[in-house]
């Protein structure tokens, strides 16, 4: 039930890419572009509010090398098909659905930066649109292997805006920076504490071992798509709950909830359209459990830090409206699973995955009984949904 060793993962794709185009392993690049994890701050990053990241030892991998023209050219052991553009005219269409994501990506470079060489490369994701940010995890392999072949300088700030910058403009997904910045300053063994407004980051160092916990990852069977759920209009609802409260309280003008101060929504949180009032009530409420978590965390205190992520999902569901009945009852299996100190679901819980915290004697009993209630709940999807002991991971990173 663990996750694949990921030199074994990276020798078995050089070798599978070495062959099929005919070059030398010493001539291809190697990217880890891990998933993320998000314990607590759900679906508040987009409105300016703190969120807790953490990635881990699942990841994309591409292997890749320069090409003498401009051509991009790209396959992946997850879909079918091919991708082939060139950079010096990226097409409005990739040609597949999973092309979007290595054209967002260059038109996001070429915004400031000139491209004179593609890219040949070939990809395996282990958990792709699983829930874990794989979106962001492909782009900023992308942008990596781009930046590589192009002789670009970057910092990590770079990294983060242009992947932001390829969801925002050239996919249509109007998230925050959670994913990218996990992903960008991931490290081994800390919890990222990331102030959303203020484009900070602080590196929590674990004060607890492997022997202590382990990380559940449940994965539904149900994928997602995040640009065709709900996920855009709850972010519309809460900037309409920012823009109102601000006018309410004689301070017009905030355009995202932490323009807003919480007293504000205490004495004019019952003016608003219900389902608004909910999400503004989601987002002063999470603020909170971040900060409570940072406490827990620092402490030592898995036990509190999990019964926070469980209030932490049952908010998302109650207030923030989101979850498919399929994750919900996933979290519900994952949560109540003996040795599990508390979970939420991720990707929004439109499909995906639940992430929990487990006492390490009890993780693989309590991975098996998650995976076998769930199959006998819901077996339409036995033959998709797993569950996987994991445990964090450095981020993005040329292996």
């Amino acid at each position: 039930m663990e996750f694949p060793e990921l030199e074994q993962q990276k020798r078995t794709l050089v070798d599978t890419f070495s062959d099929e185009q005919e070059i030398g392993p010493e001539n291809i690049s190697v990217i880890a572009s891990p998933y993320r994890i998000c314990p607590l701050g759900a679906h508040i990053d987009h409105q300016g509010g703190p969120v807790l990241g953490m990635t881990i030892n699942a990841c994309t991998l591409m292997a890749f090398y320069r090409t003498d023209d401009n051509q991009v050219r790209l396959k992946s052991r997850n879909y079918p098909g091919k991708v082939t553009f060139s950079l010096a005219e990226i097409p409005d269409s990739p040609g597949s659905f999973w092309g979007v994501y290595p054209r967002a990506a260059a038109l996001a470079l070429k915004e400031n930066h000139q491209l004179d060489f593609g890219i040949c490369g070939l990809l395996d994701g282990m958990l792709p649109g699983c829930g874990l940010s794989s979106s962001a995890s492909v782009l900023l392999a992308y942008i990596h292997a781009l930046a590589r072949a192009n002789d670009l300088t970057l910092a990590a700030w770079d990294y983060v805006n242009l992947t932001r910058r390829a969801e925002n403009k050239y996919i249509g997904l109007n998230n925050g920076i959670l994913d990218q910045t996990s992903i960008v300053f991931g490290q081994k063994n800390h919890l990222l504490h990331i102030d959303t407004l203020d484009k900070t980051v602080a590196k929590l160092q674990d004060r607890r071992d492997e022997n202590d916990y382990r990380i559940i990852v449940a994965y539904s069977g149900y994928s997602r798509e995040l640009t065709t759920s709900g996920y855009n209009s709850r972010v519309d609802e809460c900037r309409l709950a920012a823009a109102e409260l601000s006018r309410l309280a004689g301070r017009p003008g905030a355009q995202v909830l932490s323009g807003v101060e919480p007293s504000s929504f205490e004495r004019f949180g019952e003016q608003l359209q219900t389902h608004v009032r909910k999400r503004a009530a989601h987002f002063f409420s999470e603020s909170r459990r971040v900060m409570d978590g940072l406490t827990a965390w620092n402490n030592g205190d898995i036990e509190t830090f999990g019964t926070l992520m469980n209030k932490s999902c049952t908010s998302s569901i109650e207030q923030y409206e989101c979850g498919v009945p399929a994750v919900c009852d996933l979290q519900q299996i994952v949560s109540g699973a003996d040795g599990v100190f508390g979970s939420r679901f991720m990707g929004g819980g439109f499909g995906g995955c639940v992430v929990g915290l487990v006492r390490s004697s009890r993780a693989t009993l309590a991975a098996e009984e998650i995976e076998a209630a769930y199959k006998q709940l819901h077996p339409e999807v036995a033959e998709q949904a797993f569950v996987r002991l994991s445990r964090s991971d450095d981020g993005v990173r040329f292996l």
